[in-house]
């Protein structure tokens, strides 16, 4: 009996363990979308030469660096559209596509923070009666992946559920392919990583690329498999063919993408993010600070950086100065727990 017991108590501590951890996974993963949104939003749209002429490394959470617009911690439209795909999935205890576009709707009148041109239009076509298939826009940014992670934490023991329903919340704004593909991947991603407490970087890479294996996704998944070969080239120069991969001329500017820019197309955005936290898997703060000072699109890659890093590392490595300082971190954190909560029921 005493033996019976202390087996039963040690295994009530190990799931209250393991409870605890996940829960931790879960709130680095929003939490981090938002600090790696808010760390990169200073710097949109600088080169990495330019951010490197103006500082050495990033330490803290920046203000507007010039007119004073923002303070430090003010996150964008990345971790808007997060924090509203949160809230219709615990508002509605699961995907509800009116819930969502009735939110993103809302979106509009809080208002929108530095948004890209394919939600805004589309959205605002959603409010006008258009339908979800008429609003999308044939855009490939990088829009459905910055606010994906939510799906990944909600659906993350069905992985089935969790690409179609990543797929279903891409397309209502983005009906291109690179752009619903680029949702599937980073909600898989997140899945994956909530799920493991060590890294098998080729079984990673192996399992978020079958998650996009339609034939229609081939390049897409063949260059998530080649990241393990950009992890053995130099950063920089990794960085600036990641950021510019897929993009057809005349885009990106060769002479800008020498001098280091993410483009804010939808796949360069994801690999570079996948690329930044696989360089330093176990820290969260190098990883999202590696993918803003890549430069370009400096607040997507943070933020879909940090909700990767985050789902694997926990609120636990994640500088306790930022999680002050972002804008909304005890709202944010709430979401998390309770999405957390409806997964455990």
């Amino acid at each position: 009996m005493i033996i019976q017991l202390s087996i039963f108590f040690n295994t009530s501590i190990s799931l209250l363990h393991n409870m605890e951890k996940l829960r931790g996974k879960f709130v680095g993963t929003l939490l981090g979308t938002a600090i790696g949104d808010a760390l990169g939003r200073p710097f949109e749209g600088w080169s990495r030469r330019q951010i490197e002429a103006n500082f050495e490394r990033l330490t803290d959470l920046l203000p507007d660096l010039f007119s004073g617009g923002f303070p430090a911690g003010q996150y964008t439209d990345d971790t808007q559209l997060t924090i509203a795909i949160a809230e219709s999935l615990v508002r509605s205890k699961g995907f509800d596509l009116d819930d969502l576009i009735s939110r993103f709707i809302d979106w509009l009148s809080e208002p929108p923070i530095g948004p890209g041109y394919g939600c805004l239009s589309s959205i605002r076509k959603l409010r006008t009666g258009y339908s979800w298939e008429q609003a999308a826009s044939d855009s490939g940014g990088n829009g459905t992946a910055m606010r994906v992670s939510p799906i990944g934490l909600f659906y993350h023991n069905d992985i089935s559920k969790l690409i179609e329903t990543a797929r279903m919340s891409s397309i209502i704004t983005h009906s291109h392919w690179a752009a619903t593909a680029s949702a599937i991947v980073v909600a898989r991603s997140i899945a994956y990583l909530i799920n493991c407490d060590s890294l098998d970087t080729d079984d990673f890479l192996q399992q978020v690329a079958s998650s996009i294996e339609s034939p229609k996704f081939e390049a897409y998944s063949k260059n998530i498999l080649k990241l393990k070969e950009f992890l053995k080239m130099d950063k920089n120069e990794a960085l600036i063919e990641l950021g510019g991969i897929g993009i057809k001329p005349p885009w990106p500017n060769p002479a800008k993408t020498r001098q280091g820019f993410i483009a804010a197309y939808a796949m360069s955005t994801t690999l570079s993010a996948l690329y930044c936290f696989l360089l330093t898997p176990e820290d969260f703060e190098n990883s999202v600070v590696e993918a803003v000072m890549a430069g370009g699109d400096t607040d997507t890659c943070g933020a879909i950086t940090g909700s990767i890093s985050g789902a694997f590392n926990g609120i636990e490595k994640i500088p306790v100065n930022w999680i002050n300082t972002v804008v909304n971190s005890k709202r944010i954190e709430e979401l998390a727990i309770q999405l957390f909560e409806l997964t455990q029921e």
